[in-house]
């Protein structure tokens, strides 16, 4: 093999190896609906440099042009009210009560608990997803 045939080689050997690495750290998880709201979803949570992750999510369910409130939480794995959390995201559901979101968190992957998803007129929590 030509030498700068087998360099290509390697380096292609590593990219694939580092892809499959990072696919392997993230985390889907199921939003749960609460309270018979009806609103579910997933998401799935990509660990990033400098100690951030990537949070994409994908909701159904939800009240057509509403506001809701994202938390994440890091002492409950059930949203739970009065525990440790921090409020990430405000965002409208589309007239459908869809919504599709991006959002980089400054936490590292395993200090987020759970994720909660609140209507934001009632504070209710309509939905959760356990992380851990």
């Amino acid at each position: 093999m030509r030498p700068h045939l087998a360099v290509t080689a390697v380096l292609a050997a590593c990219l694939i190896t580092s892809v499959a690495y990072a696919q392997a750290d993230k985390v889907n998880v199921t939003f749960e609906s609460f309270a018979a709201s009806g609103v579910t979803g997933s998401a799935t949570l990509n660990p990033m440099p400098k100690g951030e992750v990537l949070i994409h999510a994908q909701l159904k369910g939800l009240e057509p042009n509403a506001e809701y409130v994202v938390f994440i939480y890091d002492q409950s794995l059930t949203c739970g009210e009065g525990t440790s959390s921090a409020q990430i995201l405000t965002f409208t559901a589309n007239p459908a009560g869809v919504a599709n979101w991006n959002e980089r968190v400054a936490r590292e992957l395993p200090t987020i608990d759970s994720i909660g998803i609140r209507i934001q007129s009632t504070s209710s929590l309509v939905a959760c997803a356990t992380v851990q």
